[in-house]
């Protein structure tokens, strides 16, 4: 009973200071929703149509969640010490009596539900973790295996990996914080925008923003093409063709230009006269979105 008790008080502390953080970022955040980041004269936030989903990435530091409370205090608190020992899973299979099990044998054991809790608690618990150790993309890349995938031709052999369901997983979430850290006005950290990834990963990351239908504005602080003085500042005209990634950021316009040219189709019936403030801003950035596209992207 002693040891259990001494799990139960260091479990507490930790889930209490847990919900410190989320309450905090929550202000944070509510506070943020009413505030701009000047860009020379626009936000640089823009319109996000992943933002959405960025509730994901807060259950991922909040790891509380209801379905909980339907499990034994007991599960939980085991759960949370295996991830907080880092436990690897054969130790959490050995610890459950599920080593050697297989099939209906595996999935039928009483302690099959505690041992996915703990699959799906370890892989939310990894991401919060290199977050707040301002993991950049790269350094997620190089954390699950892919340092020697430098080649975009290569990219095609480990799309369908779990490994690359990770990756895809951290660049979502990074995002969606930076994203939220941008509309409250903080400057990205430098060492999640930090140049130095292979091709392989920088297009990786950016064929992963497009299909989140990412904003051009936050794609281009995502690939560092900012005022060096000024990183909020993203880059226009010359300034931008000019950057050494520019190549990037005609993959990100040429990936997303199909969802851009849909959205925009979805207007054609509508008078635009009528249409509500935020509607009418949407159109608006939809429209300067496919004149990029027309612009720098070449049909294909």
């Amino acid at each position: 009973m002693r040891l259990q008790q001494v799990l139960l008080v260091v479990v507490v502390s930790f889930l209490s200071s847990t919900v410190a953080l989320s309450t905090a970022t929550e202000n944070e955040q509510s506070k943020g929703s009413t505030l701009a980041s000047p860009l020379s004269g626009r936000s640089i936030v823009g319109h996000d149509g992943a933002t959405g989903r960025s509730l994901r990435a807060r259950d991922v530091i909040d790891t509380e969640d209801k379905s909980t409370e339907d499990r034994g205090l007991w599960t939980h608190v085991k759960v949370r010490w295996w991830l907080e020992t880092e436990k690897t899973d054969d130790y959490v299979k050995e610890a459950l009596k599920l080593n050697g099990l297989k099939g209906e044998a595996l999935t039928q054991n009483k302690n099959y539900k505690a041992y996915q809790y703990f699959v799906k608690k370890s892989e939310e618990f990894k991401l919060n973790k290199w977050y707040r150790h301002e993991f950049s993309t790269f350094q997620g890349w190089k954390e699950v295996g892919f340092v020697k995938i430098t080649k975009a031709s290569d990219l095609d052999k480990i799309r369908d990996t779990k490994q690359f369901s990770v990756y895809k997983d951290y660049v979502n979430y990074l995002d969606n914080y930076l994203f939220q850290g941008l509309k409250a006005g903080y400057s990205p950290p430098a060492a999640m925008v930090r140049r130095g990834t292979s091709e392989a990963e920088l297009t990786a990351r950016t064929e992963i923003m497009a299909e989140a239908g990412r904003s051009v504005p936050y794609a281009k602080v995502a690939l560092g093409m900012t005022d060096a003085r000024y990183p909020k500042r993203v880059l226009y005209g010359e300034a931008l063709e000019r950057h050494k990634d520019f190549s990037y950021f005609i993959l990100f316009l040429e990936k997303k230009a199909p969802a851009i040219r849909n959205e925009l189709k979805k207007f054609k019936n509508k008078n635009l006269g009528r249409l509500s403030g935020s509607q009418k801003r949407r159109h608006d950035e939809l429209v300067e979105e496919l004149d990029l596209v027309e612009k720098y992207v070449k049909r294909k």
